[in-house]
């Protein structure tokens, strides 16, 4: 069975190259590593070059285009049986990578998606708390449980999105090319809107696949200042800090792939319209959303000072609205306040996050004065071990799993620059 990990990118070299490592490392010859470079000019294919290893492949779009068209473009060179797809400044956990090959192998789900613990690379001026992982009880050695698409559904229509639970996922996730077949357009497209990997959850919990969940992490979602989730949702639209958002703003305006509503510096506009993309382009029909839960969603997540943002919502839903004849909808989500139930929902999980930090553990990801996505990834895989097998076989329970873990995060670490160099790795020379 062969395993595709997909690793777009675009002029971030610096962070790509040890993306890269984290995926050399693991030990599994029905593996293939995909860059697919979005014409970078920073020497990324100088620095792939590097490297004699027959799973990794270097593909280049020739050109710049929209994040969508290099997700396409990795994905039909791709050969797996499952597709991963993480970012260049993110990280796999080599350690952890065999578990997730005999889950796939064992049960063969359409999808299989995990718990993605955050690093923060350690940018002078970017952020607090960077430079470590965090690693939370709750959120390792878990047991795998199936994810109910049905009632996810109705959630996601009644954008009720706090409560979906576990998703299927693309990104930080596993999906069956049996599954991403399904879904293709009449000429073989996969990702039929501007932001592929809520497309494809999204599509995934509407066609009610066979998805498992682990609460068990195989990758580290990293955030640096050229992650576009960063610029997209968490600035002013006059902010300098969103730069990476107008740029993929404007790739998304090249792209002749469209979505039925414009795109604007917002997330849960990008929900939404992505929601109600594949509704227009579903051959069975798919019964509306909860028209003014969503508008009221969108409207609502505008900072009070960022006044070009929210006119550009206002234009984007009344233009929607009218087209679907949901203008008493807008109008109502327009008059109505934060709820109560909203308000509950967020001092809830306010509670729940602070309930959660006598459970949770930070470790730093420094060794031997390093401190990037691999060095971070070295890290928790030591502290987690191999212990994620017991829970496989029965052998060992969740607690006496984290118990261990603690255990090694008080024992010294004898890694240092041998363990970073572990495999003769082939791009230490460029670092």
């Amino acid at each position: 069975m062969i395993i595709s990990l997909i690793i777009p990118s675009r002029e971030r070299v610096q962070y790509l190259k040890e993306t890269i490592r984290t995926a050399l490392r693991i030990e599994d010859d029905q593996l293939e590593i995909i860059i697919s470079d979005n014409a970078s000019e920073d020497g990324t294919r100088e620095i792939v070059e590097q490297v004699s290893d027959s799973r990794l492949k270097y593909i280049n779009t020739g050109q710049r285009i929209s994040m969508r068209q290099n997700f396409e473009f990795g994905l039909q060179h791709s050969t797996g049986d499952y597709v991963i797809y993480i970012g260049d400044d993110d990280a796999i956990l080599p350690g952890q990578f065999p578990f997730l090959r005999q889950i796939l192998q064992q049960q063969r789900p359409d999808s299989l998606s995990w718990d993605r613990p955050t690093y923060g690379w350690p940018i002078d001026g970017y952020g607090r708390r960077t430079g470590s992982v965090k690693l939370q009880r709750d959120r390792v050695y878990g047991r795998i449980d199936q994810v109910d698409c049905v009632e996810s559904k109705q959630r996601l229509l009644a954008c009720d999105l706090g409560d979906m639970g576990p998703k299927p996922a693309i990104y930080h996730g596993c999906i069956s090319r049996v599954f991403l077949n399904r879904i293709a357009g009449p000429d073989g497209t996969l990702f039929r809107s501007s932001i592929p990997d809520v497309y494809v959850t999204y599509q995934a919990v509407l066609h009610n696949i066979h998805a498992l969940h682990s609460p068990h992490p195989f990758s580290l979602n990293g955030y640096s200042p050229a992650s576009t989730g960063g610029g997209h949702g968490g600035y002013d639209a006059k902010d300098p800090r969103s730069r990476p958002g107008h740029q993929f703003s404007k790739e998304i305006r090249q792209d002749p792939v469209k979505d039925v509503m414009k795109h604007a510096l917002s997330v849960p506009l990008v929900f939404f319209s992505t929601l109600e993309t594949i509704r227009s382009l579903s051959s069975t029909p798919i019964e509306a959303p909860d028209y003014r839960a969503w508008y009221h969603f969108v409207l609502s997540s505008t900072r009070s000072s960022d006044q070009e943002t929210t006119r550009l919502l206002q234009t984007i839903l009344a233009e929607h609205a009218e087209r679907t004849g949901t203008q008493s909808e807008l109008a109502t989500a327009t008059k109505t306040p934060a709820t109560i139930v909203a308000k509950l929902r967020k001092y809830t999980a306010r509670f729940e996050k602070i309930r959660a930090l006598r459970h949770r553990k930070r470790v730093s990801a420094e060794i031997d004065g390093q401190n990037n996505s691999l060095t971070a990834a070295i890290t928790y895989d030591h502290v987690l071990g191999g212990d994620y097998a017991g829970i496989h076989d029965g052998s060992r329970t969740s607690a006496e799993c984290w118990k261990a873990a603690m255990r090694r995060c008080r024992t010294p670490r004898s890694l240092g620059r041998r363990e970073i160099e572990k495999n003769a790795d082939p791009l230490l020379k460029s670092t």
